[in-house]
């Protein structure tokens, strides 16, 4: 997408800078438990979850009628020690609906645009204690809100899911790089669910739990 393209750009031309400016990593770690800030741009295709009804063949998959799309992420963390770092996040994930002919829409659908934008707390455990790259694992808990979604079918909109608020899991892994004491990269892979999507048009909205998976690229700073 363009939109990524450029977000992208603009990191790339950030982190020799922040590198610069931050001074030289320190030899070892002190485990002082330091403040910091990161932010993230992903790839965030849709994986499993049921958008519309079950029928005698299949249910409508939420890949069926929305594309793969693509987030934002920033999260505020406290490096509790050298391996544990607790965060506080907010992530907003965002998919185009498309056109789709099936289901409970044999004449055929256009299905308004999709996003979640949500709130959670977590932590993160690193590996490699005293080394510029550092592989981890996560897991974050929280809640997410997603507006309205309409679809367009016989030349009608109607409404299909109403607002909602729903529970949010996740877990992944990746790796940070630091190019400094205080800036670093990151690279990671998450697995993310959320709850079923409230349906304003029983039995055709009815929808399950969505899961997608948010490819990530990121850059942090600590205080």
């Amino acid at each position: 997408m363009k939109a990524q393209a450029i977000v992208a750009a603009v990191l790339l031309l950030l982190v020799p800078g922040l590198s610069l400016a931050a001074g030289p990593i320190s030899a070892d770690e002190t485990g002082e438990r330091r403040l910091g800030i990161c932010a993230a741009i992903s790839a965030v295709p849709l994986v499993a979850g049921d958008s519309g009804p079950e029928t005698p063949l299949s249910a409508t998959k939420y890949n069926d009628t929305f594309d793969s799309g693509f987030g934002l992420r920033l999260e505020l963390f406290r490096d509790w020690n050298p391996s544990l770092r607790l965060c506080l996040g907010g992530v907003w994930n965002g998919w185009n609906g498309k056109s789709f002919t099936g289901g409970e829409f044999p004449g055929g659908a256009e299905f308004g645009d999709f996003y979640i934008a949500g709130l959670y707390a977590g932590g993160r455990i690193a590996f490699f204690r005293g080394s510029r790259l550092r592989p981890y694992i996560l897991g974050n808990l929280g809640v997410v809100y997603m507006p309205s979604v309409d679809v367009t079918t016989g030349g009608k909109k109607i409404p299909y899911w109403g607002e909602f608020l729903r529970d949010f899991l996740e877990l992944g892994a990746g790796a940070e790089y630091s190019l400094s004491d205080r800036a670093f990269v990151f690279a990671d892979v998450r697995f993310t669910a959320f709850g079923a999507p409230r349906g304003q048009n029983y039995p055709i909205s009815e929808a399950t739990g969505g899961q997608c998976v948010p490819i990530s690229l990121g850059l942090g700073f600590r205080f």
